[in-house]
């Protein structure tokens, strides 16, 4: 079970007056999703030229097991400001005690490139609507069900929609910039740089974005991921001793390491000293008699630097001998060593943490549709207004079309049943995921992914639709 408890307070304090007039069984529509594609905080840049949809299955896990305990329940009527509310409705209490998710949800496959961005009509003038200019998306999920369920879902989808989708974009970007200099492999390398808990989310995005592999060992239990280590500083230094050079010590861990890993040794030669007479490359290739699988440098990631080493390593004889490199590198980074002695990459911190574009990917979930009719919140001049009614997008080689559940119009149709009466549908496997969004990708046009403001066409329905709506304030 868990908790029910992973919602913002005023989902439950202005759950309470719609509990007295009766609507809490009314049905509802919530559609998640971006406005627009991330841009950097600091310049306005736009710095995705699409998301990658990561973070379904893990929703669909929290409907399946949100539940209130009674200690949660007890807490919530102590509350100061909620507690006695509460405390007047008792059938309201009961209701919690018992409730679970029912529904269906509609969403496009996991790992199914996303965009967002400024509504346009058909002709591709701009949709305004009475002054009201909506954004346009694909949306990442469309979920029917009750007025209650639709308050206690929103939160907590929201947290995995905006973490998880923010990682698998961002490897996405990084992958994509470490195949432009040939088929190098991206492991995740962030655990680190998040709480234990987000790290394993981060590491399952991260490889539906792409990435190779994980170095969290939890993600490898939980979800199968592919997991990988090489070694670490501590365990170099650990090896030294009060009466040994530093140099032996650290030729001592090599040999060692490597006698327990013959085939996959990956030593880690920057301890000391990466070029040193007697350290750290040298050393490496003494220590396994003509060199480890790998070496990896944390540090001091420069063109010239890895040239230096790879001619190094050739010229100890240890030919087959590969290069990784990590430390606060990113795609920026990856690129610019496009032509570099480099045969792998593992990145940390600015892959978890997503620096450039650190606020998730600005994920919303609103209301739709309320007691069968459409609904929106126009918020004129604000730029936040959305779509209304229930959604669906086509998807052509050369554009995505939203529009209207019902309308039948030229592509692909991205939106499909994930869960409905009979609860969750079945799920491919964590591989299949990973190989569908690369593959997805591979499809889409070169300027299709290319950083930048964009709109996406509306059908006239759902235009007008939209125009209906806002001339009724």
């Amino acid at each position: 079970m868990t908790s029910a408890l992973h919602v913002d307070l005023y989902q439950l304090t202005s759950l309470i007056p719609h509990v007295s007039r009766g609507h809490i069984d009314d049905r509802v529509v919530m559609t998640f999703f971006s406005r627009r594609l991330p841009q950097n905080p600091v310049t306005g840049e736009t710095v995705r030229g699409y998301l990658i949809w990561a973070g379904l299955q893990r929703c669909l896990d929290y409907l399946e097991s949100a539940r209130f305990s009674e200690e949660g329940l007890a807490c919530l009527e102590r509350h100061p400001s909620l507690g006695p509310a509460l405390m007047d409705m008792p059938s309201l209490i009961q209701r919690l005690r018992r409730w679970q998710f029912s529904g269906t949800v509609h969403s496009p496959p996991e790992g199914t490139p996303i965009f967002a961005g400024s509504a346009l009509r058909m002709d591709g003038t701009p949709l305004e609507a009475h002054g009201v200019k909506p954004a346009a998306y694909i949306p990442y999920l469309v979920i029917e069900t009750d007025l209650l369920s639709a308050k206690l879902i929103e939160t907590p989808l929201l947290s995995i929609i905006n973490h998880m989708t923010m990682v698998a974009s961002k490897a996405a970007h990084i992958v994509s910039a470490a195949r432009e200099g040939g088929n190098r492999p991206v492991v995740e390398f962030g655990s680190r740089r998040t709480h234990p808990a987000a790290a394993v989310d981060a590491a399952l995005a991260a490889y539906i974005g792409g990435c190779s592999a994980t170095s969290n060992v939890e993600a490898h239990f939980r979800y199968g991921i592919p997991a990988t280590g090489t070694m670490d500083h501590f365990a170099v230094q650990a090896w030294e001793q009060p009466d040994q050079p530093r140099h032996e010590t650290e030729f001592a861990f090599f040999q060692a390491f490597h006698q327990h890993y013959p085939d996959k040794d990956t030593l880690l030669v920057d301890t000391y000293d990466t070029f040193g007479e007697k350290t750290g490359i040298r050393n490496a290739v003494a220590a396994t008699n003509g060199g480890p699988v790998a070496i990896r440098i944390d540090s001091n990631i420069t063109k010239g630097n890895l040239w230096k080493a790879r001619q190094l390593l050739d010229g100890l004889g240890a030919i087959d001998t590969k290069i990784l490199v990590s430390g606060g590198i990113d795609e920026k980074v990856i690129r610019e060593l496009a032509d570099a002695a480099v045969d792998g990459f593992g990145v940390g911190e600015n892959l978890v943490v997503s620096s450039d574009a650190p606020v998730g990917v600005g994920a919303v979930g609103k209301l739709s549709m309320i007691r069968g009719h459409p609904t929106t919140k126009l918020a004129k001049g604000s730029g936040k207004a959305h779509l209304p009614g229930i959604l669906q997008v086509w998807r052509t080689p050369e554009f995505d079309l939203v529009g209207l559940h019902d309308e039948h119009q030229r592509g692909e149709p991205l939106l499909q049943v994930v869960w409905d009466k009979h609860g969750r549908k079945p799920a491919p496997s964590w591989a299949d995921v990973r190989r569908f969004a690369i593959d997805q990708l591979s499809l889409l046009p070169t300027e299709r992914k290319q950083p930048r403001s964009i709109g996406l066409p509306v059908t006239d329905a759902l235009a007008q639709q939209l125009e209906a709506l806002a001339s009724q304030i």
